[in-house]
């Protein structure tokens, strides 16, 4: 369940035509590296870990968190199952996470003032790709119970702030900034701004125009063009369409072959709703992790099933999780301790 798709599966199944396999095969592969080589890193001696000065840990968690938010477009883009992409999501925050401690400590570790109060992904600059992307992940792929984790990184040190975000935001988090009339990118993202204010009936043609223009709209942005530029290219898709999309439950049947709308994970994430919590069981809790039958375990640990008399069983990551028939349906795990 960690493997890379052969060259005649990424041709059959591959979503974003313009992307080639060799750039696939090194993003991927390059990321699965990065994560192995950290890991291996972390797990040097306590004395030898203190010499590293904190810089490089920055540096390193902070590339590593870059790959892993990377890796997830590249992975949709080729073709992999959501299923199989849902999975990789908490060790991709966990990657995030990683990396705001090491910025933060860094940050602090800093005697001049101006050197200090830096946030992990500045939203003015070219990062707000990059969150943009992570928080629609997490929406789209049944994972909102992690989003209030992520809040944590976004709004650290990040004074100004984005319409579009602080919108999607307070579907999962109280006191957001909403009645900003503009976004820190602008286009195309403040396109978005009056779909949230818009009619229910408005709200599907005001989408579609949206769709129509975005990636001409997106000229200013890092991955306009990057087609034609080395490994830089991960897929051409407007996340954010389709988290609000879902978010404000809009019909998307007059748009749903636009190009650049990722359809099938917006139908995803409506199908997670009843999935990961099945009627007659308790709704996901923030920072909780659930999986269902079938799918590659996403984090190594102890899970237990969400039956009337639970069952416990010891998962590796990626290690597919079984059904034990349960009376829902297709069992449902909870991720217990590690």
């Amino acid at each position: 369940m960690n493997a890379i798709l052969s060259s005649d599966d990424f041709s059959k199944k591959k979503r974003e035509n313009l992307l080639a396999y060799d750039i696939y095969e090194e993003n991927f592969v390059g990321t699965i590296t990065c994560l192995e080589k950290l890991r291996k890193a972390f797990g040097q001696p306590e004395e030898k870990l203190k010499k590293i000065p904190l810089y490089n840990f920055m540096v390193a968690t902070q590339e590593q968190a870059w790959n892993v938010v990377n890796n997830i477009a590249n992975m949709y883009s080729a073709g992999h199952s959501v299923n199989e992409i849902r999975s990789r999501y908490p060790e991709a925050l966990e990657c995030w996470e990683l990396y705001a401690k090491y910025n933060e400590e860094y940050d602090n570790s800093q005697k001049n003032e101006n050197d200090r109060g830096f946030p992990h992904f500045a939203l003015p600059g070219k990062e707000y790709d990059k969150v943009n992307r992570m928080l629609c992940f997490a929406i789209l792929l049944g994972w909102g119970s992690l989003v209030e984790r992520l809040i944590k990184i976004i709004d650290f040190n990040n004074h100004e702030k984005d319409g579009m975000i602080e919108r999607i935001l307070s579907y999962y988090s109280e006191n957001r900034s909403v009645s900003l009339n503009d976004c820190v990118r602008h286009l195309p993202y403040f396109k978005t701004l009056k779909i949230f204010s818009a009619s229910e009936k408005d709200r599907p043609a005001l989408m579609a125009e949206y769709l129509e223009d975005w990636y001409h709209a997106s000229r200013r942005e890092p991955y306009y063009d990057a087609h034609t530029r080395d490994i830089s290219f991960w897929g051409y898709w407007s996340w954010e369409a389709a988290a609000i999309t879902f978010l404000l439950d809009i019909d998307d049947s007059s748009y749903a072959s636009a190009q650049f709308y990722p359809k099938d994970l917006v139908d995803f994430a409506r199908q997670a709703r009843k999935d990961y919590a099945p009627e007659g069981t308790d709704p996901m809790a923030p920072s909780e992790l659930r999986a269902k039958a079938g799918e590659p375990c996403p984090k190594t640990g102890l899970w237990q099933a969400l039956d009337v008399v639970p069952e416990l069983r010891r998962y590796q990551q990626h290690e597919e999780m079984e059904n034990l028939g349960s009376r829902y349906g297709l069992t449902v795990w909870r991720f217990t301790e590690q």
